[in-house]
C-alpha cells in the first residue's frame, strides 16, 4: 500500500507534464506561419519606408537576441511577443 502512493503521485506528474507540454508544442508549421506574420507585420509598420525598415530591422534582431525563439516557451511564443513589442512600438512612435 505505501508503494502505490508515490507510483500514483509520479504517474500524476507525468500526467501533469506531458498535459503541459503539449500546449505549448509548435509545430514547424505553425511557427513558419508566424513568422510569415511577422514579416507582413513589420512591411505594413514599415509601409515602403527604407530607413523605417532599416530601423525595424535591428528592433527585430534586438529582440531576437534578448528572446530567442530556442528558448523555454517556444518559437510560436516568441514571434507573436515580437509582434506585440513591434506593434507597441510602432503605436508609441517609438520606430
Amino acid at each position: 500500500m505505501k508503494l502505490r502512493s508515490p507510483l500514483m503521485f509520479a504517474a500524476l506528474l507525468a500526467c501533469a507534464a506531458t498535459a503541459s507540454a503539449q500546449t505549448v508544442v509548435c509545430t514547424p508549421e505553425e511557427a513558419l506561419k508566424k513568422a510569415e506574420e511577422t514579416a507582413v507585420t513589420i512591411n505594413r509598420i514599415a509601409a515602403g519606408n527604407p530607413e523605417k525598415a532599416a530601423r525595424l530591422h535591428e528592433q527585430l534582431k534586438a529582440l531576437q537576441e534578448r528572446d530567442p525563439t530556442r528558448s523555454h516557451h517556444g518559437a510560436c511564443e516568441a514571434y507573436d511577443r515580437i509582434i506585440h513589442e513591434l506593434e507597441e512600438k510602432n503605436a508609441a512612435g517609438g520606430i
